[in-house]
Protein backbone atom coordinates (compact mmCIF):
# COMPACT_ATOMS: atom_id res chain seq x y z
CA UNK A 1 0.00 0.00 0.00
CA UNK A 2 2.52 2.53 -1.25
CA UNK A 3 0.99 5.63 -2.90
CA UNK A 4 2.15 6.26 -6.45
CA UNK A 5 -0.41 8.85 -7.55
CA UNK A 6 -1.67 12.05 -5.93
CA UNK A 7 -5.07 13.14 -7.27
CA UNK A 8 -6.63 16.54 -6.68
CA UNK A 9 -10.40 16.74 -6.91
CA UNK A 10 -9.96 20.43 -7.62
CA UNK A 11 -13.71 21.14 -7.63
CA UNK A 12 -17.14 19.51 -7.68
CA UNK A 13 -18.33 22.21 -10.05
CA UNK A 14 -18.94 21.02 -13.61
CA UNK A 15 -20.70 22.46 -16.65
CA UNK A 16 -22.22 19.00 -17.26
CA UNK A 17 -24.73 17.14 -15.07
CA UNK A 18 -24.18 13.60 -16.33
CA UNK A 19 -26.64 11.05 -14.97
CA UNK A 20 -23.88 8.57 -14.15
CA UNK A 21 -21.77 10.95 -12.03
CA UNK A 22 -20.91 9.17 -8.79
CA UNK A 23 -19.56 12.33 -7.14
CA UNK A 24 -22.67 14.37 -8.10
CA UNK A 25 -20.71 17.16 -9.79
CA UNK A 26 -22.69 19.87 -11.58
CA UNK A 27 -23.16 23.57 -12.43
CA UNK A 28 -24.61 24.42 -9.01
CA UNK A 29 -21.63 23.14 -7.04
CA UNK A 30 -19.14 25.77 -5.89
CA UNK A 31 -16.58 23.85 -3.83
CA UNK A 32 -13.04 24.49 -5.02
CA UNK A 33 -9.66 23.56 -3.56
CA UNK A 34 -7.78 26.45 -1.98
CA UNK A 35 -4.62 27.40 -3.87
CA UNK A 36 -2.47 27.36 -0.73
CA UNK A 37 -3.63 23.84 0.17
CA UNK A 38 -2.79 22.62 -3.34
CA UNK A 39 0.61 24.29 -3.23
CA UNK A 40 1.44 22.85 0.18
CA UNK A 41 0.36 19.36 -0.89
CA UNK A 42 2.54 19.43 -4.01
CA UNK A 43 5.56 20.69 -2.10
CA UNK A 44 5.10 18.03 0.58
CA UNK A 45 4.62 15.30 -2.03
CA UNK A 46 8.21 15.95 -3.07
CA UNK A 47 9.18 14.23 0.20
CA UNK A 48 7.32 11.07 -0.89
CA UNK A 49 9.54 9.43 -3.52
CA UNK A 50 6.98 6.74 -4.39
CA UNK A 51 4.58 9.32 -5.90
CA UNK A 52 5.46 10.13 -9.49
CA UNK A 53 2.15 11.30 -10.99
CA UNK A 54 -0.10 14.20 -9.97
CA UNK A 55 -3.63 14.26 -11.41
CA UNK A 56 -5.96 17.26 -11.64
CA UNK A 57 -9.59 16.23 -11.95
CA UNK A 58 -13.07 17.16 -10.72
CA UNK A 59 -15.80 18.10 -11.50
CA UNK A 60 -14.36 20.01 -14.40
CA UNK A 61 -11.00 21.44 -13.32
CA UNK A 62 -10.64 23.66 -16.41
CA UNK A 63 -13.39 25.92 -15.04
CA UNK A 64 -10.62 27.29 -12.79
CA UNK A 65 -7.78 27.73 -15.30
CA UNK A 66 -5.57 29.95 -13.13
CA UNK A 67 -5.64 27.49 -10.22
CA UNK A 68 -5.08 24.60 -12.59
CA UNK A 69 -2.16 26.22 -14.38
CA UNK A 70 -0.53 27.15 -11.07
CA UNK A 71 -0.80 23.57 -9.81
CA UNK A 72 0.49 22.04 -13.04
CA UNK A 73 3.44 24.43 -13.13
CA UNK A 74 4.52 23.71 -9.57
CA UNK A 75 4.08 19.96 -9.97
CA UNK A 76 6.13 20.01 -13.17
CA UNK A 77 8.87 22.07 -11.53
CA UNK A 78 9.05 19.47 -8.76
CA UNK A 79 9.58 16.74 -11.35
CA UNK A 80 6.16 15.06 -11.31
CA UNK A 81 4.30 13.73 -14.34
CA UNK A 82 1.11 15.82 -14.62
CA UNK A 83 -2.27 14.64 -15.85
CA UNK A 84 -5.47 16.59 -16.58
CA UNK A 85 -8.93 14.96 -16.70
CA UNK A 86 -11.50 16.99 -18.65
CA UNK A 87 -14.71 16.80 -20.67
CA UNK A 88 -13.20 18.88 -23.55
CA UNK A 89 -15.93 21.55 -23.51
CA UNK A 90 -13.24 24.13 -24.37
CA UNK A 91 -12.28 22.54 -27.72
CA UNK A 92 -15.02 24.00 -29.97
CA UNK A 93 -12.59 24.61 -32.85
CA UNK A 94 -9.08 23.32 -33.63
CA UNK A 95 -7.70 26.81 -32.99
CA UNK A 96 -9.44 27.18 -29.63
CA UNK A 97 -8.33 23.72 -28.55
CA UNK A 98 -4.71 24.41 -29.42
CA UNK A 99 -4.64 27.84 -27.74
CA UNK A 100 -6.30 26.43 -24.63
CA UNK A 101 -3.87 23.53 -24.24
CA UNK A 102 -0.82 25.55 -25.24
CA UNK A 103 -0.72 27.41 -21.93
CA UNK A 104 -1.08 24.22 -19.92
CA UNK A 105 1.57 22.48 -21.98
CA UNK A 106 3.93 25.42 -21.38
CA UNK A 107 3.23 25.02 -17.66
CA UNK A 108 4.27 21.38 -17.85
CA UNK A 109 1.14 19.32 -18.60
CA UNK A 110 2.20 15.88 -19.86
CA UNK A 111 -1.01 13.86 -20.15
CA UNK A 112 -4.55 14.71 -21.27
CA UNK A 113 -7.41 12.42 -20.23
CA UNK A 114 -10.73 13.11 -21.97
CA UNK A 115 -13.98 11.74 -20.55
CA UNK A 116 -16.32 10.91 -23.42
CA UNK A 117 -19.18 8.44 -23.58
CA UNK A 118 -22.96 8.42 -24.07
CA UNK A 119 -23.44 10.33 -20.82
CA UNK A 120 -20.98 13.10 -21.68
CA UNK A 121 -22.20 13.30 -25.28
CA UNK A 122 -25.60 14.47 -24.07
CA UNK A 123 -23.98 17.63 -22.67
CA UNK A 124 -21.02 18.11 -24.97
CA UNK A 125 -23.42 18.87 -27.83
CA UNK A 126 -24.08 22.30 -26.33
CA UNK A 127 -20.38 23.14 -26.78
CA UNK A 128 -19.75 21.62 -30.20
CA UNK A 129 -20.29 17.90 -29.79
CA UNK A 130 -18.06 15.03 -30.80
CA UNK A 131 -15.87 17.31 -32.88
CA UNK A 132 -14.61 18.76 -29.59
CA UNK A 133 -13.04 15.43 -28.72
CA UNK A 134 -11.33 15.30 -32.09
CA UNK A 135 -10.08 18.88 -31.75
CA UNK A 136 -8.75 18.22 -28.24
CA UNK A 137 -6.96 15.03 -29.27
CA UNK A 138 -5.34 16.66 -32.29
CA UNK A 139 -4.20 19.66 -30.26
CA UNK A 140 -2.78 17.47 -27.50
CA UNK A 141 -0.87 15.23 -29.90
CA UNK A 142 0.42 18.27 -31.81
CA UNK A 143 1.74 19.54 -28.49
CA UNK A 144 3.41 16.18 -27.82
CA UNK A 145 1.16 15.18 -24.94
CA UNK A 146 0.03 11.66 -24.11
CA UNK A 147 -3.71 11.19 -24.65
CA UNK A 148 -6.23 8.84 -23.08
CA UNK A 149 -9.98 8.78 -23.72
CA UNK A 150 -12.14 7.21 -21.03
CA UNK A 151 -15.66 5.90 -21.53
CA UNK A 152 -18.21 4.75 -18.96
CA UNK A 153 -20.22 1.76 -20.15
CA UNK A 154 -23.69 0.36 -19.60
CA UNK A 155 -25.75 -2.24 -21.51
CA UNK A 156 -26.50 -0.84 -24.96
CA UNK A 157 -24.00 2.01 -24.79
CA UNK A 158 -22.89 3.26 -28.21
CA UNK A 159 -19.65 5.03 -27.33
CA UNK A 160 -17.08 2.42 -26.40
CA UNK A 161 -13.38 2.01 -27.10
CA UNK A 162 -14.09 0.30 -30.43
CA UNK A 163 -16.32 3.16 -31.55
CA UNK A 164 -13.68 5.69 -30.52
CA UNK A 165 -10.89 3.84 -32.31
CA UNK A 166 -12.89 3.90 -35.56
CA UNK A 167 -13.76 7.54 -35.00
CA UNK A 168 -10.12 8.58 -34.68
CA UNK A 169 -9.01 6.33 -37.52
CA UNK A 170 -11.64 7.80 -39.86
CA UNK A 171 -10.43 11.28 -38.87
CA UNK A 172 -6.90 10.37 -39.91
CA UNK A 173 -5.31 10.46 -36.46
CA UNK A 174 -2.28 8.18 -36.55
CA UNK A 175 -0.80 8.93 -33.13
CA UNK A 176 -1.21 6.41 -30.33
CA UNK A 177 -4.32 7.05 -28.23
CA UNK A 178 -4.99 5.03 -25.09
CA UNK A 179 -8.49 4.01 -24.07
CA UNK A 180 -10.02 3.19 -20.72
CA UNK A 181 -13.44 1.64 -20.10
CA UNK A 182 -15.22 1.69 -16.77
CA UNK A 183 -18.69 0.71 -15.62
CA UNK A 184 -21.49 2.75 -14.11
CA UNK A 185 -21.59 2.57 -10.33
CA UNK A 186 -24.88 2.88 -8.37
CA UNK A 187 -23.62 5.78 -6.27
CA UNK A 188 -24.06 9.55 -6.33
CA UNK A 189 -26.37 10.84 -9.06
CA UNK A 190 -26.32 7.44 -10.74
CA UNK A 191 -27.92 5.90 -7.67
CA UNK A 192 -30.80 8.38 -7.90
CA UNK A 193 -31.40 8.60 -11.64
CA UNK A 194 -30.41 5.42 -13.48
CA UNK A 195 -32.61 2.33 -13.85
CA UNK A 196 -31.57 -1.03 -12.46
CA UNK A 197 -30.68 -2.53 -15.85
CA UNK A 198 -27.67 -0.19 -16.03
CA UNK A 199 -26.14 -2.36 -13.31
CA UNK A 200 -26.11 -5.90 -14.74
CA UNK A 201 -26.47 -8.93 -12.51
CA UNK A 202 -24.11 -11.88 -12.36
CA UNK A 203 -22.19 -10.94 -9.24
CA UNK A 204 -21.26 -14.60 -8.74
CA UNK A 205 -18.95 -14.24 -11.75
CA UNK A 206 -17.23 -11.15 -10.38
CA UNK A 207 -13.77 -11.73 -9.01
CA UNK A 208 -13.66 -10.50 -5.45
CA UNK A 209 -10.61 -9.51 -3.51
CA UNK A 210 -8.55 -6.58 -2.38
CA UNK A 211 -8.83 -3.10 -3.84
CA UNK A 212 -5.43 -2.40 -5.36
CA UNK A 213 -6.36 1.24 -6.01
CA UNK A 214 -6.84 1.81 -2.29
CA UNK A 215 -3.60 3.27 -1.07
CA UNK A 216 -2.15 3.38 -4.60
CA UNK A 217 -3.83 6.75 -5.15
CA UNK A 218 -4.03 9.42 -2.47
CA UNK A 219 -6.89 11.83 -3.16
CA UNK A 220 -7.24 15.41 -1.95
CA UNK A 221 -10.82 16.75 -1.88
CA UNK A 222 -11.82 20.41 -2.36
CA UNK A 223 -12.13 20.86 1.42
CA UNK A 224 -8.58 19.57 1.95
CA UNK A 225 -9.44 16.10 3.23
CA UNK A 226 -7.00 13.36 2.25
CA UNK A 227 -8.47 9.98 1.34
CA UNK A 228 -6.66 6.73 0.62
CA UNK A 229 -9.09 6.04 -2.22
CA UNK A 230 -9.79 7.44 -5.68
CA UNK A 231 -13.08 5.62 -6.14
CA UNK A 232 -16.76 6.31 -6.41
CA UNK A 233 -17.56 6.79 -2.73
CA UNK A 234 -15.23 9.73 -2.05
CA UNK A 235 -18.14 12.19 -2.07
CA UNK A 236 -20.73 10.08 -0.29
CA UNK A 237 -21.98 9.41 3.21
CA UNK A 238 -19.32 6.70 3.46
CA UNK A 239 -16.50 9.19 3.01
CA UNK A 240 -15.53 9.09 6.69
CA UNK A 241 -14.17 5.54 6.62
CA UNK A 242 -11.72 6.50 3.85
CA UNK A 243 -10.59 9.85 5.27
CA UNK A 244 -7.13 9.71 6.78
CA UNK A 245 -6.81 13.38 7.80
CA UNK A 246 -7.14 16.90 6.42
CA UNK A 247 -4.49 19.18 4.96
CA UNK A 248 -6.71 22.10 5.91
CA UNK A 249 -6.28 21.18 9.58
CA UNK A 250 -2.51 21.45 9.30
CA UNK A 251 -1.56 17.80 8.86
CA UNK A 252 1.29 17.20 6.42
CA UNK A 253 1.08 14.77 3.53
CA UNK A 254 3.98 12.58 4.78
CA UNK A 255 2.21 12.36 8.16
CA UNK A 256 -1.03 11.40 6.43
CA UNK A 257 0.69 8.68 4.41
CA UNK A 258 2.36 7.37 7.56
CA UNK A 259 -0.98 7.14 9.32
CA UNK A 260 -2.50 5.38 6.34
CA UNK A 261 0.28 2.80 6.26
CA UNK A 262 -0.09 2.05 9.97
CA UNK A 263 -3.85 1.54 9.70
CA UNK A 264 -4.61 -2.17 9.60
CA UNK A 265 -8.20 -1.51 8.51
CA UNK A 266 -6.88 0.15 5.35
CA UNK A 267 -4.54 -2.76 4.77
CA UNK A 268 -7.51 -5.09 5.10
CA UNK A 269 -9.44 -3.18 2.45
CA UNK A 270 -6.38 -3.05 0.21
CA UNK A 271 -5.45 -6.73 0.45
CA UNK A 272 -8.80 -8.48 0.89
CA UNK A 273 -11.44 -5.89 0.04
CA UNK A 274 -14.53 -4.51 1.78
CA UNK A 275 -16.48 -7.74 1.38
CA UNK A 276 -13.94 -9.52 3.58
CA UNK A 277 -14.55 -6.93 6.28
CA UNK A 278 -18.31 -7.30 5.84
CA UNK A 279 -18.00 -11.07 6.20
CA UNK A 280 -16.17 -10.51 9.50
CA UNK A 281 -19.14 -8.39 10.56
CA UNK A 282 -21.54 -11.17 9.66
CA UNK A 283 -22.98 -9.37 6.63
CA UNK A 284 -23.90 -11.69 3.74
CA UNK A 285 -24.93 -9.55 0.79
CA UNK A 286 -24.10 -9.42 -2.91
CA UNK A 287 -22.75 -6.24 -4.44
CA UNK A 288 -22.44 -4.97 -7.99
CA UNK A 289 -18.86 -3.76 -7.50
CA UNK A 290 -16.36 -3.33 -4.69
CA UNK A 291 -17.09 0.39 -4.41
CA UNK A 292 -20.72 -0.40 -3.62
CA UNK A 293 -19.59 -2.85 -0.93
CA UNK A 294 -17.37 -0.14 0.56
CA UNK A 295 -20.30 2.30 0.47
CA UNK A 296 -22.45 -0.21 2.36
CA UNK A 297 -19.65 -0.76 4.85
CA UNK A 298 -19.38 2.98 5.52
CA UNK A 299 -23.11 3.63 5.81
CA UNK A 300 -25.29 0.71 6.88
CA UNK A 301 -22.51 -0.85 8.96
CA UNK A 302 -21.25 2.12 10.95
CA UNK A 303 -22.42 0.71 14.28
CA UNK A 304 -20.98 -2.71 13.49
CA UNK A 305 -17.69 -1.09 12.55
CA UNK A 306 -17.57 0.51 15.99
CA UNK A 307 -18.05 -2.94 17.52
CA UNK A 308 -15.24 -4.21 15.35
CA UNK A 309 -13.02 -1.39 16.56
CA UNK A 310 -13.60 -2.43 20.16
CA UNK A 311 -12.06 -5.84 19.48
CA UNK A 312 -9.67 -4.79 16.75
CA UNK A 313 -6.52 -5.94 18.54
CA UNK A 314 -7.68 -9.54 18.68
CA UNK A 315 -9.13 -9.52 15.18
CA UNK A 316 -6.22 -7.78 13.53
CA UNK A 317 -3.64 -9.91 15.34
CA UNK A 318 -5.37 -13.01 14.00
CA UNK A 319 -5.58 -11.49 10.53
CA UNK A 320 -1.99 -10.25 10.41
CA UNK A 321 -0.52 -13.72 10.82
CA UNK A 322 -1.80 -14.46 7.30
CA UNK A 323 0.06 -11.48 5.83
CA UNK A 324 3.68 -10.52 5.38
CA UNK A 325 5.37 -7.22 4.82
CA UNK A 326 3.00 -5.06 6.87
CA UNK A 327 4.56 -2.14 8.73
CA UNK A 328 5.08 -2.57 12.45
Amino acid sequence: MIPQVLAFITTYRCNFSCDHCSVTAGPDRREVLAADVMQRAIEQTYALPSIRVIVFTGGEPTLYPDLLQEGIKLAHEKGFVTRLVTNAWWAQTPEKAYRFLQDFRAAGLAELNISYDDFHAAYLGAFGGEQNVLNAVRAATDLDMSVLVGAVLYPGAKIRSGYLRRFFKDAGIQQEIKFLEDFVFPLGRARQKLPAYFFPSGMEKRERGGCQEAGHTLTILPDGKALFCCGHIINSEAQAILTVDSLASGASLPEIVGRMQRNVFYWWLHLEGPEAVLAELGVEKKFYRGCEACFYLGTACQEKLRTLAERKEKIFARWEVKKVGLPA
